[in-house]
């Protein structure tokens, strides 16, 4: 009894260090990228520690690690560290904050979820599957919210005539999205022997 009992702790302690270290990596990662922009929007470099968080830790944990980057994202935009996201607020604070925190926090659940039921059948496949759904899902959820404050984003960011639609898909989605979804599945296959590793070690 006592043997198991001691496993239960190693094995939460093991789950708590790899959380605490994939955040801490996911705070600079979010931090650094937001110095980096494609147009008016920065580049998002924490989508892979997410996939790597729910896939390693499960379900729950991917939705908490999502859910901090979603914090950071805020700060950035209270701080004016990220002004795309302070304009935001200062217009829209609720449906923003919202925004921020919903999307990262799904797309890392999601991305678990798919994880989790593939893995005993293909993990290889589960694994690209993975990290293509978690910017598929944290970028419509953005959209979607965008979609809410168009004229927002009329008054704030165009000044040329460009439709609000146009400037959404094309100046702030299309070249981001772009990034991160050829960014995801190109390091696929090092999460896939990162996994692997892992589960051996632990054998």
């Amino acid at each position: 009894m006592n043997n198991e009992n001691e496993r239960e702790t190693m094995s939460l302690t093991r789950r708590l260090t790899t959380f605490a270290i994939l955040t801490a990596l996911v705070i600079v990662l979010q931090l650094w990228g937001s110095s980096i922009r494609i147009g008016i929007v920065s580049l998002n470099f924490v989508l892979i520690p997410i996939v790597l968080c729910g896939m390693l830790l499960g379900v729950l944990y991917g939705a908490l690690i999502g859910l901090v980057v979603g914090f950071v994202t805020l700060i950035c935009g209270i701080t004016g560290f990220d002004s795309f996201t302070m304009i935001l607020l200062g217009e829209s604070p609720v449906l923003i904050t919202a925004i921020c925190l919903i999307k990262t926090t799904a797309a890392g659940a999601v991305s678990a979820l798919i994880y989790k039921a593939m893995k005993n059948r293909h993990k290889y496949v589960g694994t690209f599957l993975s990290a293509a759904a978690t910017p598929l899902v944290n970028t419509s959820i953005f959209i979607l919210g965008m979609l809410c404050i168009l004229d927002i984003l009329k008054k704030n960011f165009i000044n040329d005539g460009t439709s609000a639609l146009y400037f959404l898909f094309v100046n702030i989605v299309g070249l981001n999205f772009i990034f991160e979804f050829i960014l995801n599945l190109l390091l696929a296959p090092a999460l896939f022997r990162v996994i692997e590793v892992i589960g051996k070690s632990r054998r």
